[in-house]
């Protein structure tokens, strides 16, 4: 199976910075983390952890890839979701809290926002602006993420279109933020619906500078390479 645009962005992405990056589709590899730096779910769907070709007695649904995850966080490994690592592993507590103790309730439109830069002490955030232009989904999220350290937000004056059916996050509406989660690193956001995003080319959409910038510090921050969630 071929790469997709996110997944060819992002090793293109590390590449530049002298970072090998793998992909799978395949859970069974999940199991050998121990070689890597980072795990990236980037955008990821359902039960994504679960080996669905196996069960074990009486039906259960085998989960080696989720404590090998589990494990691999209490060593000191590093996370960082991006998307729709939202909409993944709804029934497991402990990938929520990966993801701050949040995850996805529902999106507007996908439409053009204004992302505002709330912590520029951070290495993903210093070398932004204070705002930007962007397009994305704009999750809104329940639970909110708690315990963590905020990055990005989206101004929702700017959005056509304030949300779906929740009834939306006010004046503070996160969309990227970190934590030290079970021994390891977490960096998440809400960010990276549209493959444009992640083009080489990033006079193609809007924002995809600023974007890359933030995702591949972020990564490297939750690697260990820089230092994370300041």
């Amino acid at each position: 199976m071929a790469a997709n645009a996110v997944q060819n962005g992002l090793i293109r992405l590390l590449a530049a910075e002298g970072i090998t990056a793998d992909w799978t589709e395949d859970v069974a590899r999940m199991t050998s983390l121990n070689g890597y730096k980072a795990i990236i779910f980037a955008s990821p769907t359902r039960d994504a952890l679960w080996d669905h070709s196996k069960t074990a007695s009486g039906g259960t649904q085998l989960d080696a890839a989720r404590h090998a995850l589990r494990q691999y966080m209490r060593r000191g490994g590093g996370f960082v979701g991006i998307h729709n690592a939202f909409g993944t592993e709804y029934n497991w507590p402990y990938y929520e809290g990966l993801l701050g103790n949040a995850n996805f309730y529902d999106h507007g439109a996908n439409q053009d926002g204004t992302v505002q830069v709330v912590n520029k002490n951070d290495a993903s955030t210093e070398m932004l602006p204070d705002n930007f232009g962007f397009k994305d989904e704009w999750y809104t999220l329940m639970p909110f993420p708690t315990n963590v350290k905020f990055l990005l937000t989206v101004d929702t004056n700017s959005l056509a279109t304030k949300r779906g059916t929740h009834p939306g996050h006010g004046s503070f509406h996160p969309v990227s933020w970190c934590q030290y989660y079970d021994g390891g690193r977490s960096w998440v956001t809400t960010l990276g619906h549209d493959g444009g995003a992640f083009a080489a080319d990033t006079s193609t959409f809007r924002g995809a500078a600023e974007f890359q910038k933030h995702i591949v510090a972020g990564i490297k921050s939750a690697m260990g390479l820089v230092p994370f969630c300041r």
